[in-house]
């Protein structure tokens, strides 16, 4: 058993470790290699670049099991910042392949607007070199909210509700803009009532910085609990979202790491 840094408890981090290559050459992301240093899971990004990928350095990452009482880990999360451009991921193993959504923002005016890619990574046999080839390091801040400024939210505001009836995580979702914001509020399946979250500032993107339409988000919530992080992506006009949550109340469960599906209601 491996510690993962977000909890005091132990996760098995075998099924993350290793290298991973993206399956479409022409992707932004181009290599991931995750690794574990004194107990903890670290995780490397190498973009797009020539004569070879563009090294991001080396940024802790937190893993995640597909429950409570798993010790498991088979998803991860990161955020990698540099001041001029924040970059959230997501990612998660399935059937050898492991899926990384990003979420990517750029502090400045004459930026580009936020935006947001989903790749697949198969596991690589090659490991890269340990020397960095200069790229930005990241300080492992974490972002403000972002506004839909000059996107379009439209394809995001509403009631989505959850297309399976047996869900155990969120039963509905509302996505509302205020102010030039996004506000996300989850309710989930905790009975006799929907337990609600409540409300929570979220973060918009687009599908790539050649587009208006905001077709992804990102959101934080703190729960009496414990905390979630939560993203969501459209594809066609189906709402996929995953929730990354850590315990805080002492119970000694493992976080963990769930992906949903919601149609608009």
């Amino acid at each position: 058993m491996r510690t993962s840094a977000v909890h005091d408890r132990c996760l098995d981090h075998a099924a993350l470790l290793g290298s991973w290559r993206n399956t479409d050459g022409s992707g932004g992301v181009r290599r991931l290699v995750l690794t574990e240093r004194d107990g903890a899971l670290r995780l490397r990004v190498f973009g797009a670049g020539r004569p070879r990928p563009y090294d991001w350095g080396e940024i802790a990452a937190d893993g995640y099991a597909t429950a409570p009482t798993s010790a498991a880990a088979w998803a991860f999360t990161a955020v990698h910042d540099t001041g001029q451009r924040s970059m959230k991921l997501f990612g998660y193993t399935k059937g050898g392949l492991l899926a990384l959504t990003s979420y990517h923002a750029f502090n400045g005016a004459g930026w580009p607007p936020p935006y947001w890619a989903r790749e697949f990574f198969h596991r690589d046999l090659e490991m890269p070199a340990d020397t960095a080839t200069g790229g930005p390091r990241a300080t492992g801040r974490t972002t403000a909210p972002l506004g839909p400024w000059q996107l379009d939210p439209s394809a995001l505001v509403g009631m989505w509700r959850n297309v399976d009836p047996a869900a155990t995580r969120l039963a509905r979702v509302r996505i509302t803009e205020r102010a030039g914001y996004l506000v996300v509020r989850p309710h989930g399946v905790w009975t006799p009532r929907r337990h609600d979250w409540h409300e929570t500032v979220g973060s918009a993107y687009a599908h790539d910085v050649r587009t208006s339409v905001a077709v992804a988000f990102t959101a934080f919530f703190e729960l009496s609990v414990g905390r979630v992080d939560m993203v969501g992506y459209l594809d066609r006009r189906l709402l996929t979202i995953e929730t990354a949550s850590v315990f805080g109340d002492g119970s000694g469960r493992y976080p963990f790491y769930v992906r949903e599906h919601f149609y608009p209601s």
